[in-house]
């Protein structure tokens, strides 16, 4: 318990939380898109794409384009292109993450990171802030539903052990914020992605983790949930 608040688990998504990715994702897959002749617009990426699996990305877009071709080997494509950019330095963490991050781990906070994308993406994206493995992840290849299905935050409860009621949620897209909510745990919204509006059904948002502790968070959560 922390500042009278009985968190005993932080949830991090990746994507647009723990990585500013988004657009690095929007870019790679407009790259390897061209050659169809399909591009995706920011606004059709943050309205309609934001938080989705790669598959469920290419397969809406060759589905809405008559693409015949098997969506699988563009995946492929994609994925590693954007490896790629990874490994050449375009990947940069949210701004006070990694200061964030270590303030939960300084309190003694169980951690996971819970993302819809792929194996490789999440590791990558993890491996180039240079904490990959300090804590379990939780990524698509674990779950048999995405979000805004609530499995992977369910399933990240479950393997810490920690009640759903005691799990604080960082989400930056409304599908994240629907599975969180769905699990029925406290979801922070970090304003990287979306708009103020899009995102007002979480408990709390911020701009980003600048000037943030865990301990200052959990503060201020407990300062608007007093009557």
């Amino acid at each position: 318990m922390v500042s009278g608040i009985p968190v005993k688990a932080v949830l991090f998504d990746v994507d647009g939380v723990v990585v500013n990715s988004e657009l690095l994702h929007l870019e790679t897959f407009n790259d390897i898109l061209a050659q169809l002749g399909i591009k995706i617009s920011e606004r059709d990426w943050k309205n309609r794409f934001l938080g989705m699996g790669s598959r469920e990305i290419m397969t809406t877009l060759f589905s809405e384009n008559g693409v015949s071709e098997n969506p699988q080997e563009w995946i492929s494509r994609r994925r590693q292109h954007y490896r790629k950019r990874i490994d050449e330095g375009a990947l940069d963490p949210v701004p006070g993450f990694l200061a964030f991050y270590s303030s939960v781990k300084q309190v003694g906070l169980k951690i996971t990171f819970v993302s819809s994308g792929e194996p490789g993406n999440v590791a990558a994206a993890l491996r180039s802030l240079g904490i990959e493995g300090e804590t379990p992840v939780i990524d698509s290849s674990h779950v048999s539903a995405l979000k805004p299905d609530p499995e992977a935050y369910l399933l990240a409860a479950q393997q810490l052990q920690v009640p759903v009621a005691r799990c604080l949620v960082f989400e930056d897209s409304p599908t994240g914020i629907k599975a969180a909510k769905a699990a029925h745990m406290q979801v922070i919204a970090v304003a990287t992605t979306s708009s103020h509006k899009a995102l007002q059904e979480a408990s709390l948002i911020i701009a980003d983790f600048s000037d943030w502790t865990i301990t200052k968070l959990l503060r201020r959560i407990r300062r608007r949930a007093s009557p």
